[in-house]
């Protein structure tokens, strides 16, 4: 296994403290990561947030009577900072679906969404050399529901100028027009395009440890997949190939698959293309091991205190 094999934290290390937190980032920031995801989406004010979805998600946020969101909130876009931060986030709902996805996380009680800034300043702060890979979250299947790419792609850039922070930024997302934007604004970024999950697009029914969407949904993705898909920006796989090919037209630096669909051969025709490699999200033991045996550049994980353990383990 490579030594310079990266330690990405993904949303921060969601197994392990709430995602998207400071309170995570500092924490990951503690166990030695060599960088950590987010995800950020465009509030209503312009402020470059913290957030995973496009809504407010019932299973994390409290109002400040502290009282769970009884379902879906309001879209990131529709509200302002100082609105966004009236909602406590440092908790994952008791009893929920996405609570028993992470039974061993510490909550942090108190922790408000944070801004992009927020978070460089955490790591400035720190004295260290981490690196930040930030999702573009632009909603491809239904564009009102966020900022557009080019909005995004702006916005981005326009904060990591002003915190002299374009050299350790890394963007990344399923969104590919989002990222060529960004590309097109400030070619030195480095971007790594992220892919959804190959089998979701093979002729037999995806495993369940790839998490497709429902029958229909998934149905109407191959459609759009073979041919014009949103997401691609034009560089549809038909056309090159295969989806790393495509992403390298693109403009991609690097290739960001579903940890499943890095092997040796996916590997070497990226490693062909010049391409560096990185794979999201890996959690399980054995699976963290086969993809740092394959010699990928980074492995982006909900525990990087496992990685943290097999690359010494290894070393």
């Amino acid at each position: 296994m490579s030594s310079k094999l990266l330690n990405i934290a993904h949303r921060g290390g969601a197994g392990l403290r709430p995602e998207n937190t400071l309170a995570t980032f500092a924490h990951a920031l503690d166990l030695g990561v060599d960088g950590f995801e987010l995800d950020v989406h465009v509030a209503k004010d312009g402020s470059v947030v913290v957030f995973h979805d496009d809504r407010l998600k019932a299973e994390i946020a409290r109002d400040g009577e502290g009282r769970w969101l009884a379902g879906p909130g309001p879209l990131i876009k529709d509200l302002t900072l100082s609105e966004l931060q009236a909602y406590d986030i440092g908790r994952l709902k008791p009893g929920s679906s996405y609570a028993k996805r992470y039974p061993d996380y510490v909550p942090c009680d108190g922790e408000r969404i944070p801004r992009l800034a927020d978070v460089i300043f955490l790591i400035k702060r720190g004295g260290g050399n981490e690196r930040l890979w930030i999702e573009l979250k632009t909603n491809f299947l239904n564009r009102a529901q966020t900022a557009s790419p080019e909005a995004m792609a702006k916005a981005v850039v326009r904060v990591l100028k002003r915190e002299k922070f374009l050299d350790r930024a890394v963007l990344v997302g399923f969104d590919w027009p989002a990222l060529i934007a960004a590309k097109k604004i400030e070619p030195s970024l480095t971007c790594l395009f992220t892919t959804l999950p190959q089998s979701w697009f093979a002729d037999k029914p995806p495993p369940k440890e790839s998490g497709p969407p429902a029958k229909a949904d998934l149905e109407a993705l191959r459609a759009m997949e073979r041919s014009n898909a949103p997401w691609t920006g034009g560089f549809d796989r038909p056309k090159y190939g295969s989806v790393i090919k495509a992403a390298k037209a693109a403009g991609a630096d690097g290739w960001f698959p579903f940890y499943a669909d890095v092997t040796a051969d996916t590997v070497a025709e990226a490693r062909d293309e010049g391409l560096a490699v990185a794979a999201w999200t890996v959690n399980a033991p054995d699976d963290l091991k086969r993809l740092a045996e394959l010699g990928v550049d980074a492995l982006c994980t909900d525990y990087p205190d496992r990685l943290k353990a097999l690359k010494k383990e290894r070393k």
